[in-house]
């Protein structure tokens, strides 16, 4: 798949592109299935087993809910992050990334930790990443509403979570586990809306996609955003 900005399409593919400003930009797109569903899906998985662990569902089995994080939600997790940068979705990739990451961090500390110990550095892990969840939510608020809604649930379970580590207080790990029940339906239903979406050929699930996410679906295969040329993998340095 190529895209040529201003240029007519039967140009062939080893010609240099010309146009009344000079030589133009010729970009070359490999098609790759979007990974969004398998992250929201493999997200939702991962917190209804922390909500399971906070509201006291699991007893004692602190190690297995480690072994479940690491060895499965990580994993899914890097895959679509890895390919969410390869599509060139830069604030996806990086929500996926750091969440991918947290994963096997909470994983490994639940197999290694005492059962019912609550390390300091996790309680202001926690409440570090939910602040730093609350940045990317503002970030994707302009074109992505439901995607923000969803951060900024985790958001808040991270602070609660973190919360509960550093005070000790049971009804914060009890509000902490409700809301990240919240985040499992949340996840789930932007996973298979999206999924929905990639098998069917319209949206059947609402989106409330707006501004460039609207356009990034229903425009031309041939329109080129502003400043491409500019663009990680088309600039000579990043």
């Amino acid at each position: 798949m190529s895209t040529l900005p201003s240029a007519p399409d039967d140009i062939p593919p080893n010609q240099p592109l010309h146009g009344p400003n000079g030589p133009q930009t010729r970009v070359m797109l490999r098609p790759i299935a979007t990974s969004l569903p398998l992250g929201y899906l493999a997200f939702a998985l991962g917190m209804i087993i922390m909500a399971a662990d906070s509201l006291g569902w699991v007893d004692d089995e602190q190690v297995l809910v480690g072994v479940l994080l690491a060895s499965y939600v990580f994993p899914l997790q890097l895959v679509a992050t890895v390919m969410a940068f390869l599509g060139r979705d830069t604030v996806g990739a990086t929500t996926l990334g750091l969440f991918t990451t947290s994963w096997l961090a909470f994983g490994l500390l639940d197999i290694v930790s005492r059962p019912g110990s609550t390390p300091t550095v996790l309680g202001l892990f926690s409440i570090s990443f939910g602040v730093v969840v609350a940045g990317l939510a503002v970030a994707a608020s302009r074109a992505k509403p439901l995607f923000t809604v969803v951060l900024a649930i985790c958001s808040l379970r991270a602070v609660l979570a973190g919360l509960h580590v550093l005070t000790g207080s049971s009804g914060l790990q009890r509000a902490a586990g409700y809301v990240a029940l919240v985040a499992t339906a949340t996840a789930a239903y932007l996973g298979f809306a999206l999924l929905i979406e990639s098998a069917w050929p319209r949206a059947v699930l609402p989106l409330l996609r707006r501004g460039e996410a609207v356009s990034a679906m229903n425009g031309k295969l041939s329109a080129v955003r502003p400043g491409l040329p500019g663009e990680p993998g088309v600039r000579e340095q990043l």
